[in-house]
């Protein structure tokens, strides 16, 4: 793909052509989803966090936002721009796919700052099921409970209006949502992240996860999630 944060002008479509938009302070998770798209998909990866213009949507078809350190609830010098661009892809009919920051950011830019929250509960991290519906078992290729990758602290309150929830827990209601009218899918857990990036993660945030009393080796001996990565995306890119 080049460089990370190198945008590059897209041909007239015959494939979906993806915008990956990586929100994560490391720039680790435009990589980490990107593996998953089917070999040949042209996919241009933005990962400028400073407030620096995003791209143009022309030639786009296919948008996904990634997860994030950042707090939804937090106006980072990014976050401006980047609703604006959600707005403008459903203007467009384009498809948007949000994953943990980027399924909230999709809720915040169409229902407001009131849509999303600080989850009440804490963090959310682990190896952990969730309910899926009917719906959302056919969309995501899983069963009606389902064991997801999670690791948040905010949440989707309320999702824009017209879409439904087809996935939820204890912890945090809309684990997953669908809006088909306007082409939108969000997931508060990850389903770019298989059971080898899971357990490392956690791993590698051990110090993290102790101040916020959780044991990031136990959680690493959890799994593996009950979701093929993989299929996610083409089943996606096929909206």
């Amino acid at each position: 793909m080049g460089r990370e944060d190198r945008i590059r002008a897209f041909p007239e479509p015959t494939l979906p052509h993806v915008l990956l938009l990586d929100y994560s302070t490391d720039r680790s998770e435009g990589p980490l989803t990107a593996r998953w798209l089917p070999p040949g998909t042209p996919v241009a990866l933005w990962a400028q966090l400073d407030g620096t213009p995003l791209p143009s949507l022309e030639g786009v078809t296919h948008v996904i936002h990634t997860g994030s350190a950042h707090s939804i609830t937090a106006d980072p010098p990014f976050i401006g721009g980047a609703m604006a661009l959600v707005r403008e892809a459903v203007a467009r009919g384009l498809a948007q796919f949000g994953i943990c920051y980027g399924h909230q950011l999709l809720c915040r830019a169409l229902g407001g700052r009131a849509a999303v929250r600080r989850c009440p509960a804490g963090l959310q991290a682990g190896f952990l099921p969730a309910r899926v519906t009917p719906e959302g078992q056919a969309l995501l290729g899983v069963a009606a409970e389902a064991v997801v990758w999670q690791y948040h602290f905010d949440e989707v309150l309320s999702v824009p209006p017209g879409a439904r929830v087809i996935a939820s827990d204890e912890h945090s209601a809309v684990q997953a949502f669908v809006d088909p009218a306007r082409r939108l899918l969000g997931t508060q857990f990850h389903p770019e992240v298989d059971v080898v990036e899971g357990r490392r993660i956690y791993l590698d945030n051990v110090r993290d996860l102790a101040e916020h009393g959780r044991d990031g080796v136990a959680l690493a001996r959890g799994g593996p999630p009950q979701i093929d990565c993989a299929a996610v995306f083409s089943r996606w890119l096929t909206r």
